[in-house]
């Protein structure tokens, strides 16, 4: 066997061409990672009358949103606005609870207790009741089909569907299950119907099937993939599951799959989770929530996009709109810290974790993205401040909180960072960010947070 000996001066070229080649693909990749930037809009800062969303539709005829509260309707833009309420309009009920726009630009709302409204492109409102023992039956969902038929989805009648005239409200099925979450229609018309009692189908001759892996279990939310792919979110015995078609993915310990609404893109997922907004991108989850982020709430509740700039918007449950923008460019005086911005000031709760009544990590995530941060921005410099739950002794806690906020120190100066760039505070468990009630919430205040002091 011949074994063929590059010249030195040829593997000296080859070698340099390969490292610049490296060296340009890596500092390419590095400059087009994107930032997520988080604008909110509510009752103190814009005409949203009430912080408490309910359901978002994007207005293609005029790039404007519905706005489903807990407090009225809203048209509204980021330049103007109309509230629709009791004492202005035609609705009976301040609380909206859904809201679906037609391929013709007409506008259903679902209310708590007034049942179901029609706004016409000319403004003009028509009302159907929705049939119910109480009288104060909740429509949960409202959807439009490929044949412009309007579904129905309520909390305790089961399903609807509305003739063409918006005359008659039909009951379709209030057997085999009473309460419909969602309804989604595929490229075959076939309506995926999740409910309490496990997720159905009806196709164009009205004959329902249910989906036999997932019988009796309630389906929280459902959605189809770009590739056609069912996605599922359901409820095991308090023990919330994700499904992609028949396979169950493993467990998240970031993100809590109990999703009320979920939005795919061409290229992520968006979830509205009970752990903040949830994305899954390059095979991994990122949750954004006010402990880890500028996003500045943990109860999502649901999310749509414009199909023109690809903006996404979250409604959330009691701090209002928030719009997201994908940035390259982060605006004068805010910093990349991971996947989001952030600013002089903000507190920022970083992704590790400690073993038990100790400071040391089990978890060292946000380090690696601190560690990363400190290093682009090479002028700022942050306070680290250690927190524990109230469990156990008081003066031991703010130690052990102390040694936490030390440990995060160590770790960047064993880095490179310089010590003069961190302080370190301890607050033992002296500012919760939830209550001490339970395991799950005496783990969030068991937390190390960043600031930037300057």
């Amino acid at each position: 066997m011949n074994n063929y000996i590059l010249p030195l001066s040829t593997f000296r070229k080859v070698v340099c061409l390969l490292f610049f080649y490296t060296f340009f693909v890596l500092s390419s990749f590095a400059q087009s990672i994107p930032t997520w930037h988080f604008d909110t809009y509510n009752d103190k800062n814009s005409s949203i009358p009430h912080n408490f969303i309910n359901d978002l539709a994007f207005d293609k005829s005029d790039n404007s949103l519905w706005i489903a509260t807990g407090g009225g309707l809203v048209h509204w833009s980021e330049k103007d606005s109309t509230i629709y309420t009791p004492k202005n309009s035609e609705l009976k009920d301040y609380g909206i609870k859904c809201i679906a726009i037609g391929k013709d630009g007409d506008k259903y709302i679902g209310t708590y207790g007034a049942g179901i409204y029609k706004i016409d492109a000319a403004g003009n409102f028509s009302h159907l009741q929705v049939p119910s023992k109480s009288n104060k039956n909740t429509v949960l969902c409202i959807t439009e089909d490929q044949y412009k038929t309007i579904w129905v989805g309520t909390e305790e009648e089961g399903l609807f569907r509305i003739d063409s005239k918006f005359k008659i409200l039909i009951s379709v099925e209030r057997i085999a299950f009473t309460r419909v979450f969602e309804i989604v229609v595929d490229k075959e018309n076939t309506k995926w119907i999740a409910t309490e009692r496990g997720l159905y189908t009806l196709d164009e001759d009205n004959r329902l099937k249910i989906y036999p892996s997932l019988k009796d279990q309630p389906i929280n939310s459902i959605a189809f993939s770009p590739q056609n792919e069912l996605l599922i979110s359901s409820t095991l015995e308090s023990t919330a599951q994700f499904f992609v078609g028949d396979k169950k993915q493993t467990i998240s310990k970031d993100v809590h799959y109990q999703f009320r609404t979920m939005l795919p893109t061409k290229e992520s997922l968006w979830a509205a989770s009970l752990s903040g907004l949830s994305l899954f991108e390059n095979n991994k989850w990122t949750v954004f929530n006010p402990q880890n982020s500028a996003f500045p709430s943990t109860m999502v509740s649901t999310l749509v996009q414009n199909p023109q700039d690809k903006t996404v918007w979250a409604g959330t449950f009691g701090q209002g709109l928030v719009k997201l923008s994908q940035l390259n460019t982060l605006p004068e005086g805010e910093f990349r810290l991971g996947t989001t911005s952030i600013k002089k000031g903000d507190i920022v709760r970083l992704h590790i974790g400690f073993e038990r009544a100790t400071a040391i990590f089990s978890d060292t995530t946000g380090i690696s993205e601190l560690v990363e941060f400190m290093k682009e921005n090479q002028a700022v410099r942050i306070e680290l401040s250690g927190h524990t739950d109230t469990a156990g002794d008081a003066t031991l806690n703010y130690k052990l909180s102390q040694e936490r906020a030390d440990a995060v120190k160590l770790y960047l100066m064993r880095k490179n960072i310089e010590a003069n760039r961190i302080e370190t505070k301890a607050y033992g468990g002296t500012k919760p960010i939830s209550d001490n009630t339970s395991e799950s919430s005496r783990q969030k205040n068991r937390r190390v947070e960043m600031r930037i002091i300057e």
